[in-house]
């Protein structure tokens, strides 16, 4: 667009033209587009799309949707009649959904063999590994050849096998140049910008501090990238869950994949004042499912605010004392005034010794007793609220230092949590996140460093089987999608629940 402008100037006039405007689009809009919801946007379509190729945009779709939620029906309030109240409105019992999908499964799916599902010795594993770890130490000590003596005599720089004289050490003096000149590179952790991602990717990442050199020329979705490590440098177990089972008292109720999830109304406040059920993303209440509690347990969940997981592992009436942590005073206090909305006479001497709520940071909480079961819901990405939000956002420009360390974050989380569980106990590994790198990549780094520094050994479970009677509910990752240990929920138009990574562990060592 053009504006004309006259000017007078000692009775000459002077034409001045002006191109305020290249484009119809205002100056506000543009700006606006530039925000960190579209920033996460465009680093989403970069990553993830790299990542899980055409499957990534029916997820963008349904992230830029309208979330799902189920309802967890409070325990502690009007159950029944919160159920047919709910029942009248189309929803349906989620226990009750996946009976009728597993019998399906069972009757059309073949049946694994018992060689399939046997779990190997964890102590066969672990000696497995000791061995690799002294072949390897002597392969680096001996030269890589057919003639490997059995046994090493040294005597006057000389080495002897079998009385045969073999060769003579000599000592050479080099200078420094010249022992650089003959050096071999490791150049494994170069990092060229051609490099691309594929779908076996990212199962360990490179700290953002670690990356010099190339700053300028890499993507920030690189940033987390990756070594491919097929190879276990360590032993790494992975098992089918056998102990999954769904709570006796625990009720949710859900809609059906396809239909309309605005029909849940507001929740009310029952005879005994406290709210009738709680409205939540069914993926959170997999996460308390995949901890397989028992009766008796002593739960903590280490990253708790804003308390709905914790709430939900109370509905099932099963462990005696839950710990909620949470470093932030704020979001602990929203913890504290969710349980007085859905617990009866939350703050009686009862609820005080069976809910204990802490303010610690979740890297170094300790405990002397040790846990049954550990929650560690890590702060991650929130891919959802990423590309929706600007407030509060990660991708806002100044926090970019805390967003390229949250694979380390969650590390050092997970590594405490395996820490504080007692040997035969499960922690249970939750993000909200699609990436892969704060997910597999997350939980193999853990559990190297766990096992390298602490001794610690604990088995993955594969909840595969376990949760294939969600299939009419939600949609779990397929493909380039599914993660190699934990389950992936994907959003999806038809199911829009999730994002979701819920990985369980079992601590053997």
């Amino acid at each position: 667009m053009l504006n004309i402008l006259k000017i007078n100037l000692s009775s000459r006039s002077f034409f001045i033209l002006q191109t305020r405007f290249k484009t119809k689009t205002h100056w506000a809009k543009l700006k606006k587009k530039a925000g960190p919801k579209h920033k996460a946007l465009n680093h989403f379509d970069d990553f993830y799309g790299s990542v899980f190729g055409e499957q990534w945009p029916p997820m963008k779709e349904a992230l830029l949707r309208r979330s799902k939620y189920v309802a967890v029906i409070n325990n502690y309030g009007d159950a029944e009649e919160t159920m047919k109240y709910l029942s009248n409105r189309g929803a349906h019992c989620l226990k009750d959904l996946m009976k009728i999908q597993q019998a399906f499964s069972n009757e059309y799916t073949p049946t694994e063999t018992d060689s399939d599902t046997q779990p190997k010795s964890h102590t066969n594993i672990i000696d497995n590994y000791i061995s690799k770890l002294q072949s390897d130490e002597v392969s680096e000590v001996y030269p890589k050849s057919d003639n490997v003596p059995e046994k090493i005599d040294l005597n006057d720089n000389f080495v002897k096998t079998d009385n045969k004289k073999v060769d003579e050490i000599v000592s050479v003096n080099r200078t420094l140049d010249q022992a650089i000149d003959d050096a071999e590179i490791d150049q494994s952790r170069i990092i060229e910008p051609s490099m691309g991602i594929n779908s076996e990717v990212l199962y360990q990442y490179i700290p953002a501090t670690k990356l010099k050199g190339l700053e300028e020329w890499v993507p920030e979705s690189l940033h987390y990238s990756y070594y491919n490590s097929k190879d276990k440098d360590f032993p790494l177990i992975v098992e089918p869950e056998t102990e999954f089972t769904f709570p006796e008292h625990l009720k949710v109720y859900t809609y059906e994949m396809n239909s309309d999830w605005s029909m849940f109304p507001e929740p009310k406040r029952c005879q005994t004042g406290v709210f009738n059920y709680y409205p939540m993303d069914c993926s959170s209440v997999l996460a308390v499912l995949a901890l397989c509690l028992s009766p008796g347990d002593r739960l903590l969940d280490l990253c708790s605010a804003p308390g709905g997981k914790a709430l939900v592992a109370l509905q099932t009436l099963l462990p005696d004392i839950v710990v909620c942590n949470d470093v932030s005073i704020s979001r602990s206090n929203r913890t504290e005034r969710i349980f007085r909305d859905y617990l009866l006479d939350f703050g009686d001497n009862k609820w005080r010794e069976r809910v204990l709520l802490s303010r610690v940071d979740g890297r170094i909480f300790t405990d002397d007793q040790g846990f049954d079961k550990v929650l560690v819901d890590v702060p991650c990405t929130t891919d959802r609220h990423s590309v929706n939000e600007d407030e509060n956002n990660i991708f806002r420009p100044d926090r970019v230092k805390e967003r390229l360390r949250i694979p380390e974050l969650q590390t050092q989380l997970l590594v405490n949590a395996l820490k504080l569980v007692k040997v035969g106990g499960a922690v249970v590994y939750s993000t909200c996140s699609l990436s892969p790198v704060q997910n597999d990549g997350v939980l193999h780094t853990a559990l190297r460093h766990a096992f390298e520094t602490h001794q610690i050994v604990a088995a993955v479970r594969d909840l595969s089987s376990s949760l294939r009677s969600l299939s009419s509910t939600l949609q779990l990752g397929s493909g380039p999608a599914k993660p190699r240990f934990g389950q992936l929920v994907v959003p999806s138009t038809a199911a829009n629940f999730g994002p979701a990574y819920i990985a369980r562990l079992v601590r053997v060592k």
